[in-house]
């Protein structure tokens, strides 16, 4: 009686939220196979170790509603057009970023934190400027705009229902119920993109729990709203993806340690880009002030 009841539910939510949406989008499932998704979706995450009730409470949260349209935003992503579409090159890539005014933005963002990054270079000897351009092309410097207009739970939840991602949607609410254990967020604490990914550093919840670190050691408080937590946690990602002080200077390991955080080809190109940019300023900055 009670999935019954929560399956009920959701059929209401979706009838409201399509109501609500953009009357253009494709519709891709028809609303009577909503709720046998639902309803499969929970068996996949029980069968992963999910409790049944914690994802019944979810749905019924009054934050909770579907994206029917989620799989146009994948469709739409920058990375996409250019890497895989081939639509625009990489020049239509680097202006649709604006890279270069997130690089006069990043030498504010590594000095108004520079002794955090003077910490976290400590650990592995990984440069500031690397680190600083993936959260620069990630939430541009930790702009509070970029925080994410979704939440995470209602994204991937979506994403198996709309998108054909059904395996990386179960992976990841599996990730998201432990990580919001793990931390005591609640799941509506985790806003995130349409792609489920969240923080500062915009990881999917199978990597906040791989790579996400507390900048101090107490895992009691990590956040990847925190931005010393989202450095520290940057620099192990790339570091747990083989990058080091020893092979910093090394093009083709920077270059595949970036590509583990993101596979694209023109996203690791503008990371690099800006890394190279930053770079030079510092260098120089530092060779004329060396005290």
């Amino acid at each position: 009686m009670k999935l019954r009841y929560s399956l009920i539910i959701i059929f209401l939510i979706f009838i409201f939220a399509g109501c609500a949406s953009d009357t253009t989008r494709i519709k891709r499932v028809p609303d009577e196979l909503i709720p046998v998704k639902i309803k499969e979706l929970k068996e996949n995450l029980i069968a992963n170790g999910v409790p049944g009730e914690w994802f019944d409470e979810q749905l019924q949260r009054d934050t909770f509603h579907l994206h029917s349209n989620i799989d146009q935003y994948f469709q739409k992503s920058a990375e996409k057009q250019t890497d895989h579409d081939k639509e625009y090159d990489l020049s239509w890539y680097f202006t649709r970023l604006n890279v270069d005014a997130r690089i006069e933005k990043g030498k504010t963002f590594i000095e108004s934190n520079r002794s955090i990054f003077d910490r976290v270079e400590a650990r592995h000897g990984i440069r500031k400027e690397l680190i600083a351009a993936i959260i620069g092309i990630e939430t541009n410097f930790a702009d509070h705009r970029q925080r994410g207009s979704f939440y995470a739970f209602n994204s991937l939840v979506s994403q198996y229902i709309f998108a054909d991602r059904k395996n990386f949607a179960v992976r990841e609410i599996t990730a998201l119920y432990k990580f919001s254990k793990m931390t005591g967020h609640p799941p509506q604490y985790f806003s995130s993109s349409y792609a489920g990914a969240i923080g500062w550093g915009q990881f999917i919840p199978s990597s906040l729990l791989t790579y996400f670190i507390d900048a101090n050691g107490a895992n009691r408080d990590i956040d990847p709203f925190d931005l010393e937590d989202t450095i520290f946690s940057v620099e192990n990602y790339l570091y747990k993806n083989r990058l080091s002080g020893e092979n910093i200077d090394d093009y083709d390991s920077r270059y595949a340690a970036v590509f583990a955080y993101n596979h694209s080809d023109a996203y690791v190109k503008a990371v690099l880009y800006i890394y190279d940019h930053l770079l030079d300023y510092f260098h120089q900055d530092e060779a004329t002030n060396p005290n």
